[in-house]
């Protein structure tokens, strides 16, 4: 046990420094094979065998698909779709925010990149409509991880590389924790916003409504598309979840630089050299993350950590009801401090040995491991999605806190059922046959 007290005292004081997470767990780990006498050899192999995955073929497919649809102008679309829906609802608005952020983070696969691009269009649009700025901030905030939830999504491939479970049964088991928490901000935001709203006394007329949303329908059809192909093709058997980034990206560029263009004289906000510039970018950070986390992992395994971790708590309770709650507390501290991909391949490895001992199905470990690290995104003082909310609604973090708090307690009750309830999650992968 001493040697993982050695391992994360040090990743916590180079952090504290600002060094890089993935540079700090490397030292960490490094200055721990040393210390533990274990043989520097492996690094080598571990390095090879962590990159040396078909599944990881799929991150930068995704990453660059996201980034096509972000600068097509697809959101927009998107919107106005939504919007043609539930419009004349009271607290309307606020809904269309959950719900293009629900679908919107299905393109992305990033709750930062979610939380951007339809804060930057709702928050303005709901400034206009009444909503105060810091509500605003918080309602896109506490909304911006929910396509993370939603299926393909980056954080479920690490998952589902550093565990070796189905990647599909991965991306499936969050999908109704998902759903469960945009069902619950819909309702608080109806609470807090839409009552206060004047109903629309113009009377409701069926063909006008139906015909708006054929034309908005049409309108969007090209952003509706995409997920709709990604979900047949890879729960249909058509293609892998790998294969699926590729068609993403075909399907994208053919959008984004072909009809768009041609056939509505839209052009993309950016070059396309610039665009694969920037996904190549961000693509190396992630993949030097996994290049150096597959070490750590060799070291957690030959200094035998998830085993000491076992006994340790073993000793200290029998529980598994007290298991998860001290996991889920672990993890949601983890999620306020560490990038989500990072705190995966991290912690993953040491956590996972620990709740198979104590009787948790590594799937249903997935939901709850994911929805911490989303959860920790609202959740202050280093939190992601609070700090662009923030900016992009014109006011200090301290001001969205007290409108984020119905938002958090929605989010921490589906990860409460999630934890305890796992029937209510694992039977979507059990349905879907993954």
């Amino acid at each position: 046990m001493h040697w993982l007290v050695v391992f994360l005292g040090l990743f916590l004081l180079l952090a504290l420094f600002r060094i890089p997470v993935a540079v700090s767990m490397s030292i960490a780990t490094l200055i721990t094979m040393l210390g533990a006498g274990v043989n520097f050899g492996v690094t080598g192999l571990a390095v090879f065998n962590g990159l040396n995955s078909f599944t990881f073929l799929a991150i930068p497919a995704f990453i660059i698909a996201g980034d096509i649809m972000g600068v097509t102008g697809i959101s927009n679309s998107l919107l106005t779709w939504i919007d043609s829906f539930i419009g004349r609802l009271r607290g309307s608005t606020g809904a269309t925010a959950v719900v293009c952020s629900l679908l919107f983070g299905t393109l992305t696969g990033s709750s930062l990149a979610t939380c951007t691009a339809i804060g930057t269009m709702m928050i303005p649009e709901m400034e206009k409509r009444g909503y105060s700025r810091p509500y605003s901030g918080a309602l896109i905030a506490a909304s911006g991880f929910l396509g993370i939830l939603i299926p393909p999504s980056i954080p479920g491939i690490m998952f589902a590389m550093m565990s070796g479970e189905n990647l599909m049964a991965v991306w499936a088991v969050t999908i109704v924790p998902g759903v469960m928490i945009a069902v619950g901000y819909i309702a608080v935001n109806y609470f807090r916003r839409g009552r206060k709203e004047t109903k629309i006394t113009e009377p409701f007329v069926l063909v006008p409504y139906v015909k708006n949303i054929g034309i908005q329908t049409k309108h969007a059809l090209l952003a509706i598309l995409m997920p709709f192909i990604i979900f047949y093709g890879i729960y249909g058997g058509i293609f892998t979840p790998t294969e699926a980034g590729g068609v993403a990206v075909i399907y994208g560029l053919a959008v984004g630089w072909f009809i768009l263009p041609v056939f509505m004289k839209r052009w993309p906000e950016k070059k396309l050299l610039q665009l694969i510039s920037d996904s190549a970018v961000s693509t190396s950070s992630i993949t030097l993350i996994i290049a150096l986390s597959a070490i750590t992992g060799k070291m957690i395994t030959l200094t035998g950590i998830p085993q000491q971790v076992t006994n340790a708590l073993l000793s200290v309770t029998d529980s598994k009801v007290i298991f998860l709650l001290l996991v889920n507390l672990m993890l949601l501290v983890a999620g306020m401090f560490m990038e989500t991909n990072s705190a995966i391949l991290l912690l993953g490895p040491i956590l996972i040995p620990v709740a198979n001992a104590y009787g948790v199905e590594t799937i249903h470990f997935a939901a709850i491991m994911l929805l911490n690290m989303e959860i920790g995104m609202i959740t202050p003082p280093m939190a992601g999605n609070l700090f662009v909310a923030s900016r992009l609604a014109g006011c200090s973090i301290d001001k969205l806190l007290k409108d984020l708090i119905p938002f958090f307690a929605v989010a921490i009750l589906v990860l409460l059922i999630t934890t305890y309830l796992p029937g209510a999650v694992v039977w979507m992968p059990k349905l879907l046959g993954v």
